[in-house]
């Protein structure tokens, strides 16, 4: 009886999100000047928001094949009148305001600065790691947009255009979150055997996946996979994200949250250093096991609404990301870290949506 009543409310639950998430996806697009106007509105904002010096030509980057977590990225390039780019700027869009901001003070956007347009193409940009998918999508929308105009003879180069490969460093970025989940997989299905190993996946998870990579699923990455759909060739997060949902169907046992999650493997971690850690009474506990269930619900209540857009704030994961200097999931980070010091994983087990969410599929 009681299982069924579970299996009730995960359904409800679920039927709810995916209303909600239409809900959301329709409030986002009304967040685009371009909605109702596209040709009058965007050139509105690129005036209004973007520094064009006198002399200067603009170009307006736009693919919806090159998506990051959110959507495509377009993008307005600002060129002088000796054809050298001044800036790479967005034009409003739909990403994470979080990944734009660490592309932004990662320097990432002024890559292209000084180059002429041909060089651009052939200038060898690396990914950003925290918001690989938006990095990328950024590099293919400029470079698809700049061939596209040398082929209908807007832009004239002198020499041929070499298309840059991949670097070392990206390779290795790949390899080493490869060999996490390759770790993190072994864990899974021979847990006694990796049981002394557990340290150091739980160190690298935070390290690599976190810190490095911030590879991490969360509320509005799982929302943004569902409204704007999974971008293949970022396959790392659609990996993840398989592994997630699919090991669990036909293990019945969790697998990103006990071994892959880089917040709960810091909870963990810090958990370790205190021996001493307090046992919650029944009655509080019977509360405690309700605050994810109800977090879930206002999140609901937000995406009905649509008060609040942007979810990063609302998780402690994009606290990784140090460059972003996002306070609030800084704060919810250091909180949650100090209080599984006597309470281990209690995010984890009493308030995350992510995990909630996860557990609700399966």
């Amino acid at each position: 009886m009681k299982k069924n009543r579970e299996r009730i409310w995960s359904i409800v639950t679920l039927v709810l999100l995916g209303v909600a998430i239409s809900v959301w996806a329709t409030h986002l697009q009304d967040r685009l000047p371009w909605a109702a106007n596209q040709e009058a509105d965007q050139q509105g904002v690129a005036v209004a928001e973007i520094y064009v010096p006198e002399g200067a030509k603009v170009l307006e980057a736009r693919n919806p094949q090159h998506i990051g977590w959110a959507g495509d990225t377009p993008l307005k390039i600002v060129v002088s009148e000796d054809g050298k780019i001044i800036s790479v700027n967005f034009l409003p869009n739909l990403e994470s305001p979080a990944w734009l901001r660490l592309l932004e003070n990662a320097g990432f956007m002024d890559s292209w600065n000084g180059l002429t347009l041909c060089e651009a193409v052939a200038h060898p940009v690396d990914a950003i790691s925290g918001a690989t998918m938006t990095a990328v999508a950024v590099i293919n929308t400029l470079r698809d947009d700049i061939l596209q105009r040398v082929e209908a003879g807007e832009i004239i180069c002198d020499d041929p255009i070499v298309i840059p490969g991949r670097s070392l460093a990206f390779y290795l970025r790949i390899l080493a979150t490869l060999a996490v989940l390759a770790f993190a997989l072994l864990s899974y299905f021979f847990p006694k055997k990796m049981s002394s190993a557990r340290l150091y996946l739980l160190a690298l998870s935070v390290i690599v996946l976190g810190f490095w990579q911030g590879q991490y699923l969360s509320v509005s990455g799982l929302f943004n996979l569902l409204i704007f759909g999974i971008n293949w060739a970022a396959w790392i997060i659609p990996l993840i994200v398989l592994l997630t949902f699919a090991l669990p169907l036909i293990t019945k046992k969790p697998f990103y949250c006990t071994y892959v999650c880089p917040y709960g493997a810091a909870q963990e971690l810090v958990g370790k250093l205190n021996k001493k850690h307090i046992k919650i009474p029944q009655k509080i506990y019977r509360i405690l096991v309700n605050l994810r269930p109800v977090y879930l619900l206002v999140i609901v209540v937000l995406l009905f609404t649509g008060i609040i857009l942007d979810f990063v704030n609302f998780e402690p994961f994009s606290g990784f990301m140090l460059d972003t200097f996002l306070w609030i999931p800084m704060v919810i980070a250091g909180v949650f870290l100090l209080v599984s010091l006597f309470v281990p994983k209690f995010w984890c087990k009493y308030c995350c949506p992510t995990g909630y969410i996860i557990d609700l599929t399966r």
